[in-house]
């Protein structure tokens, strides 16, 4: 038998045991597993199996729930980052990732898709599940069952558009924040509802240490679960190499959760979304800086209004009551920062 001949015998026979190992529903990650080209050699954490999920009828998976492991066995974790991209913050988290050969999940806010094509492509390109995380990142239980669908849809759409082929069937809900009413939708959809057993808290801190703490203490009370991160988060792109090190150190595995299918965008939210993607680029022609500046974060009614409703009527002076020349109206807080602010500016991972 030839040189060539006993690796492929000898990738076909890891590949096997990998499944009998993971069980039904798994495959194996050839890259990490057959001797790839990952940074991290054969010491590298890797992906110990790949779940394939069938996301017929919506189900749901992670925390709270009547059986809150279904997808994974003691010591293996499936790790998500949500709200991104933010090339800053979601390159680094990315090299850290290929070091360790692992693979991610990674919920996308559709307007953040479309700001930075690039980086999400590029996540992909790396072997990365693209998932899904609403258009703005409203909270879908408190803006009414019509706009939550909007969001959910918009959001499916951008994301496509900026991916360029379609993204895995899974959906997080902004805040975690669940209706019946969008259960209900994410089911007629056949988008699986990803939910969270270990919280990293990192948008809390911007202590990498504090951030991995968090993880590991919530791990040793539970033992497995799906970790929420985000890569939006300095703590989490300046700490995730290390935490992916002691995950390694403590015997945890990681799964790659992926999708048996795919899902359609439906074409009218097509449109709005090209109309949206066209509004950014003709923005960053006039300010190359543009895609660099933070369109996160959005908290529920802040004002904006969502390309499919009206715009809201001006604002009007106010009067005195002493007949005194009208008052200025009141200047709203500017909720989201601009390039000149701290977004992107000088640090790599944030003001130090």
């Amino acid at each position: 038998m030839t040189l060539a001949a006993r690796q492929v015998s000898l990738r076909g026979l890891m590949i096997v045991l990998l499944l009998i190992a993971g069980g039904d529903g798994a495959r194996a990650n050839e890259a990490a597993t057959a001797g790839g080209t990952c940074a991290g050699g054969p010491d590298a954490l890797g992906v110990a199996r790949v779940a394939e999920i069938d996301t017929t009828g919506g189900p749901r998976f992670g925390s709270p729930g009547p059986e809150p492991f279904p997808l994974l066995n003691d010591r293996e974790v499936v790790l998500t980052f949500d709200d991104g991209p933010v090339r800053r913050y979601t390159r680094p988290i990315l090299d850290a990732l290929d070091e360790e050969c692992v693979k991610a999940t990674f919920f996308t806010v559709g307007r953040m898709a479309i700001s930075d094509p690039e980086t999400l492509r590029d996540t992909a390109a790396r072997g990365h599940t693209i998932a899904l995380h609403s258009w703005s990142h409203k909270r879908l239980d408190r803006i009414g069952t019509a706009a939550s669908k909007q969001e959910v849809e918009l959001g499916l759409s951008a994301t496509t558009l900026a991916l360029g082929h379609s993204v895995a069937p899974f959906f997080r809900f902004p805040y975690l924040g669940e209706s019946t009413a969008m259960r209900a939708h994410l089911k007629a959809r056949d988008l699986a509802n990803i939910a969270v057993d270990v919280d990293s808290r990192d948008f809390l801190t911007r202590n990498p240490t504090v951030m991995r703490n968090n993880v590991m203490s919530q791990l040793a009370r539970k033992g497995r679960g799906i970790i929420l991160f985000h890569d939006i988060q300095p703590s989490t792109a300046g700490g995730i190499r290390a935490l992916l090190g002691e995950l390694k150190a403590k015997g945890y595995r990681v799964v790659h959760i992926v999708a048996k299918g795919s899902i359609a965008t439906l074409p009218e939210f097509d449109a709005i979304a090209e109309r949206e993607a066209q509004r950014r680029r003709i923005a960053l022609s006039r300010q190359p800086l543009a895609n660099r500046s933070a369109v996160w974060p959005m908290t529920p009614g802040d004002g904006e209004t969502l390309p499919w409703t009206a715009p809201a009527p001006a604002a009007q002076p106010v009067r005195s009551s002493s007949g005194a020349p009208p008052l200025p109206p009141p200047v709203r807080p500017n909720l989201r920062p601009t390039v000149t602010d701290d977004a992107w500016a000088t640090h790599p991972l944030g003001r130090p």
